[in-house]
């Protein structure tokens, strides 16, 4: 028998940017998107909301890649789960990408790194184009999910 999903997610936001309301619903996509992927067990996430300064630094140190980027994930090596880090800098500029506002763009974001936790993959194009779907199907479940909130 499979173990249904446990999910703990520990939102910071460093920036400052965001009220613990909106905090506590990024959490809560976070484990609906695991629940969408099919996950069971117990997980732990870490979801950090930090500066482009800050996302920089872990590009160059863990990908060898020293500029910006909206996302990184680190999967846990002992456990269920990991870190999900977000550039809010770097999801300002490119929300305008899909002519949407910058809390919509975090939501996009964390359900892509919980997908990449999940196992996903978009290192293809067509790895990319299938994940970029999952993640709008998952959001918009998660939406019509709680038809009293403005998500």
């Amino acid at each position: 028998m499979e173990l249904p999903l446990s999910c703990s997610v520990e939102p910071v936001d460093l920036t400052g940017t965001f009220d613990e309301s909106f905090l506590s619903e990024l959490a809560e996509l976070c484990c609906f998107s695991l629940e969408r992927a099919g996950m069971a067990g117990d997980w732990e996430i870490a979801l950090v909301l930090t500066s482009d300064a800050h996302l920089t630094e872990l590009h160059a140190e863990f990908m060898g890649i020293p500029e910006p980027t909206d996302i990184m994930t680190f999967p846990s090596d002992e456990e269920l789960g990991g870190d999900i880090v977000i550039s809010i800098e770097q999801a300002e500029r490119q929300r305008h990408d899909d002519e949407w506002d910058l809390a919509s763009e975090v939501r996009f974001l964390v359900t892509h790194g919980a997908l990449h936790l999940a196992g996903w993959d978009d290192a293809s194009a067509r790895d990319r184009a299938a994940m970029l779907a999952r993640q709008r199907e998952i959001l918009t479940a998660f939406q019509s999910s709680d038809p009293s909130s403005n998500r």
